[in-house]
């Protein structure tokens, strides 16, 4: 009788990098008849709105502050952080809708975004108005928001207070959130529109040659 073939194993090769829910792009799901597409801000990639709700325009000139709960980003938030977030997300809420603006606010909420979905998340140390202050001292560094020329404007001394902290204890989360995201002055991902309007380095490339050039010089020829 003939030798019956021997069975080959089946290797399966792993990944050669862990894949993070977080570093996966988002799945379109398939819509139903006659359901709406949903609208993203371009700046900041956040559904905002309700499926039994109207659809909130992206940055809408007025009555911008949707409720964190309201708004749906682009996955999840972890439910062991979704408490501490919305928490740390109302304060920013309530800060911005009294002394700087709503676009502050969006942007503060995508970098929230970003601490939420880290592992471990850093926002489950710590008391929610130190992460709200350090968000928005963050920010307001590369945006210039603590210059007295600049619009909007806010000392450091009053956001820290309207945040209920001490200046150096805002200051600090700041500076920690900057290095975690290695932020920097004209950073396309949390500038804002009047900063990336102004940016000096804006619409620079470097040709074959390698001289930088603006780029409408090249467009013109």
């Amino acid at each position: 009788m003939p030798r019956p073939k021997k069975m080959e194993k089946t290797v399966q090769r792993g990944l050669p990098f862990e894949v993070m829910p977080e570093d996966m792009p988002p799945v379109d799901q398939p819509r139903k008849r006659g359901q709406k597409k949903k609208e993203v801000s371009p700046e900041t990639g956040i559904l905002l709105g309700d499926e039994a709700k109207t659809e909130q325009e992206p940055f809408p000139a007025q009555g911008g502050f949707v409720a964190v709960k309201d708004i749906l980003f682009s996955a999840p938030i972890p439910i062991a952080v979704r408490p501490q977030f919305e928490e740390i997300g109302e304060i920013i809420r309530s800060v911005c809708k009294a002394g700087i603006d709503e676009e502050y606010y969006f942007l503060g909420l995508l970098l929230l975004e970003k601490l939420a979905r880290k592992r471990p998340s850093p926002i489950l140390a710590g008391k929610a108005p130190a992460w709200a202050a350090g968000i928005l001292f963050a920010l307001g560094k590369i945006n210039f928001l603590f210059d007295k020329s600049s619009q909007p404007y806010i000392s450091q001394d009053d956001l820290a207070g309207v945040c209920g902290v001490k200046k150096s204890s805002a200051a600090d989360k700041g500076k920690l959130i900057r290095n975690m995201f290695n932020m920097s002055y004209w950073d396309s991902r949390f500038s804002t529109r009047r900063m990336q309007a102004r940016n000096p380095l804006a619409g620079l490339v470097m040709t074959n040659n390698g001289f930088i050039v603006n780029i409408n010089s090249l467009l013109r020829r």
